[in-house]
């Protein structure tokens, strides 16, 4: 992959060719907007916000900053040389004498000294330098290099060889960010210790793969899937590259399902299944696309490119340019109908609607209490919806309280409420699910912990125009069972009848009662007012004695 970016020919070629007219003028956008000739000062009094108030928006912003210069000027360095190399110096001066290349909220304690803590941040960053330097190589100048060579091996190498980190036994994106950007860095930079890692990073990597289901799903969400598998995509290439193809993880039949995973996901041209810590707007990295669609071809689809984000890492830019075809894009979403049975998640696409329900567990990483959850889109729209992620602070990752917020209880999702109470999360229960005579089914009863619960299963049957949901439940004692619904919009409620942004949802007006109240999403800080979302949360209060409720959903 790399070899091609020491060609004289080929960055001639990018820079004067048509083909790469596109790409030029993306990264030129980018190039205005997060290159800045001095950027914002990291300053303790934001590094230690998080420690002592949980914040952490204010400092990472800056250091973004800081990083994004970084990678910019390397972009504008390789391709076009000239001022651009003295640039690219300054900015990584300026990188390389930071305290710490980690995000405060991984530092675990700011009391200590540490220069070398690893996390996504450090290790992204120091496989940038470490490419940086073996594309640019004598351009720059030699205190530059050295430097380079010191921060890295102090800072890197010497590090992960002295301990073995706590994301190497994680099975999420972690382990293929921190262990595949280490791998990477010290591949370039000390090939030699490299090779007597290998097998470390090796089974880093088959936990990374051990961590989606059989299925190719990623537990943690569309937005986690595509962050772990672009680092994964960089190490699995160059590892490939680098031992003559002995390594290959491309042939591996469960990556490839991995790979697959967002279009079984994928629900309308610009809405993603958003479950966990996935933003409502999500877009998929064209860094990760376009390599995939060359490796695997016709079986990976590659939505329109404004659905793509387009990556500010230099590697990631490099892999992006390396694999670019503007024929790979396409419009087209086929009608598809998916069952995850090792996941236990669904989705069904139609010309009317589309619909994602889960079944799975509340051990997630990023977990949210939503088991027997479902989202509806219809005319590119999330109509009932899953809010997906709330902003990060430290309290949202503490237990008890990350269950207290809305976006990740129960509470804020479409799944019953059960004696006035939501799911639980107790990680040791997990729900059962079927698929059968087009009818997905979600036995979750252990969710929600509750005693007197002795039978809770829910039946989705999606046809070309509607849905259909029937709960059937079992209350010991004189229990109540209340169907939530969530939405943006507000719902005009009658008798019967729920109408939401031409959609209409239908029950029996003697057995249920409908209501709603309102609540806030919020995606930013939480001064910042024009980030806050008002929520509808419709109930549906049964009334019937009966141990059972159906409701159906129509497009009109």
């Amino acid at each position: 992959m790399l070899e091609k970016f020491k060609d004289e020919a080929f960055l001639k070629e990018y820079r004067e060719s048509e083909k790469y007219k596109l790409l030029r003028e993306q990264f030129e956008k980018m190039y205005a907007e997060r290159t800045f000739d001095e950027p914002l000062m990291l300053k303790f009094s934001k590094f230690r916000m998080f420690a002592e108030k949980g914040e952490r928006n204010l400092y990472e912003f800056a250091l973004n900053q800081h990083i994004d210069t970084l990678h910019m000027n390397a972009y504008k360095a390789l391709f076009w040389g000239g001022e651009y190399i003295s640039r690219l110096e300054d900015a990584l001066y300026d990188v390389l004498s930071i305290y710490v290349w980690a995000i405060h909220a991984h530092v675990p304690d700011i009391n200590e000294e540490n220069y070398y803590e690893l996390d996504l941040c450090s290790t992204a960053l120091a496989s940038a330098i470490a490419m940086i330097d073996y594309l640019m190589g004598d351009k720059l100048h030699p205190l530059i290099r050295k430097r380079i060579n010191t921060e890295l091996r102090r800072r890197v190498l010497e590090p992960f060889k002295a301990q073995e980190w706590h994301w190497e036994d994680r099975y999420n994106n972690w382990t293929s960010v921190c262990a595949g950007n280490t791998g990477v860095a010290l591949m370039l930079k000390f090939p030699e210790e490299f090779d007597a890692l290998l097998p470390r990073f090796n089974e880093n990597m088959r936990k990374f793969i051990a961590g989606f289901s059989d299925d190719g799903v990623c537990y943690e969400g569309a937005g986690y899937w595509g962050y772990g598998l672009c680092n994964f995509m960089l190490y699995a290439m160059l590892v490939k590259d680098y031992t003559n193809g002995e390594i290959d993880y491309f042939k591996d039949p469960k990556v490839k399902d991995i790979c697959r995973f967002f279009e079984k996901v994928t629900l309308s041209s610009d809405i993603i299944t958003c479950y966990g810590d996935t933003t409502i707007d999500i877009k998929l990295p064209t860094s990760l696309l376009f390599p995939l669609k060359s490796v695997y071809g016709d079986e990976i689809w590659v939505p329109k490119e404004s659905r793509l984000a387009l990556p500010s890492h230099f590697a990631h830019m490099l892999m992006y340019i390396e694999h670019y075809d503007p024929k790979f894009t396409s419009d087209e979403l086929k009608n598809a109908e998916y069952y995850m049975p090792d996941a236990g998640w669904y989705t069904r696409r139609t010309d009317k609607y589309a619909i994602a329900a889960r079944g799975g567990w509340n051990g997630d990483s990023h977990n949210h209490n939503d088991v027997g959850s479902f989202m509806l889109v219809r005319d590119n729209r999330q109509v009932l919806i899953d809010m997906g992620t709330r902003y990060y602070t430290k309290d949202y990752f503490q237990m008890p309280n990350r269950y207290n917020y809305l976006e990740t209880s129960s509470r804020g999702h479409n799944v019953p409420v059960i004696n006035g109470q939501y799911q639980a999360n107790v990680c040791d229960t997990r729900s059962y699910t079927s698929f059968e005579n087009g009818i997905f089914s979600v036995d979750f009863r252990e969710l929600y912990d509750i005693k007197e619960l002795k039978k809770l299963i829910r039946h989705y049957r999606a046809e070309d125009d509607s849905v259909t949901i029937y709960d059937e439940y079992d209350i010991e004692g004189n229990g109540s069972f209340t169907e939530r619904l969530v939405s943006y919009l507000e719902p005009k409620i009658s008798e019967g009848r729920i109408e939401i942004d031409n959609v209409v949802i239908s029950f029996d007006a003697t057995k249920g009662k409908a209501r709603y109240e309102t609540d806030i999403h919020m995606t930013k800080n939480p001064d910042d007012t024009t980030n806050e979302t008002l929520i509808y949360l419709t109930s549906i209060d049964v009334v019937s004695s009966e141990s059972s409720f159906e409701f159906k959903i129509d497009m009109i």
